[in-house]
C-alpha cells in the first residue's frame, strides 16, 4: 500500500501538467501589436471597453469587473495563431462551465469586417457559448 502511494506521488510530480499558453505583445510578430506594446513581456493589462458582442448586445468592462477573465484578440477570416487561440479559449470555456466569476473575452481587431452576424455565425461555426450573452 505504501509501495503504491509512494509510486503514486512521484507519478503526479514527474509527469507534466498540460498549461494552455500566455502570449504576451513581446512574444508575436511585431506588426500584429501596437507599437506602444510590442516590448512588453509580462502583466499586460487589457483597458477599458465598449463593444458589441455577437448577439448585438453591448458589453463593457463594467461586465468583467470583479471577475477573473480570459481574453484574447483574434479577427474571424485569421488564417494563422487565431485558430490557435480559439482552439484554447474553447478548452477554457469546457473548464469553467460551472464557474460564475470566471468569463471569456475575445475582441475583434477588425470590426470592419467582423459585424455582429459575422461574429454570431463564428461562434456557432466554433462551438462558443451564445446563451450567455458574452463571449
Amino acid at each position: 500500500m505504501l509501495s503504491a502511494l509512494i509510486l503514486i506521488l512521484f507519478y503526479n510530480a514527474l509527469v507534466p501538467k498540460k498549461t494552455l499558453p500566455v502570449f504576451q505583445p513581446a512574444m508575436v510578430s511585431f506588426e500584429l501589436v501596437d507599437s506602444t506594446l510590442q516590448h512588453v513581456k509580462r502583466q499586460h493589462r487589457i483597458g477599458k471597453f465598449s463593444l458589441f458582442n455577437q448577439n448585438g448586445k453591448i458589453i463593457s468592462s463594467k461586465d468583467y469587473e470583479g471577475k477573473i477573465y480570459v481574453a484574447d484578440f483574434f479577427f474571424t477570416t485569421c488564417p494563422t495563431i487565431c485558430i490557435a487561440m480559439t482552439d484554447n479559449m474553447i478548452k477554457i470555456q469546457d473548464e469553467i462551465l460551472d464557474q460564475p466569476n470566471v468569463m471569456l473575452l475575445s475582441h475583434s481587431v477588425t470590426p470592419e469586417i467582423d459585424s455582429v452576424p459575422q461574429l454570431k455565425k463564428y461562434a456557432i461555426e466554433k462551438g462558443f457559448w451564445i446563451t450567455s450573452g458574452i463571449w
